[in-house]
């Protein structure tokens, strides 16, 4: 039998990958700033944010409260993003 994921779990993971994503586009405008004047520096970003889409791809159900808890003040604040990333 299969089994129902609850309606607010649900609603969780898909705030999880929203705050997912705008981590990424926080660091991909940030990539596309340094392309041309540190490229070296451009790509250890990109390597960090293919971790980002790893998380997104593999999250579960069960990590979106730490997901929200971490990232969400974090993409809130972009400061406070690039001290803690």
């Amino acid at each position: 039998m299969d089994r129902e994921t609850p309606h607010d779990a649900v609603l969780r993971t898909e705030v999880a990958l929203e705050i997912l994503n705008q981590a990424r586009a926080i660091v991909t405008s940030r990539i596309h700033d340094l392309e041309a004047e540190d490229p070296e520096a451009a790509e250890a970003l990109r390597v960090r944010r293919r971790t980002l889409v790893e998380l997104q791809h593999c999250l579960r159900v069960e990590d979106c409260e730490a997901v929200i808890a971490t990232w969400g003040p974090w993409v809130r604040d972009e400061s406070l993003f690039w001290r803690e990333f």
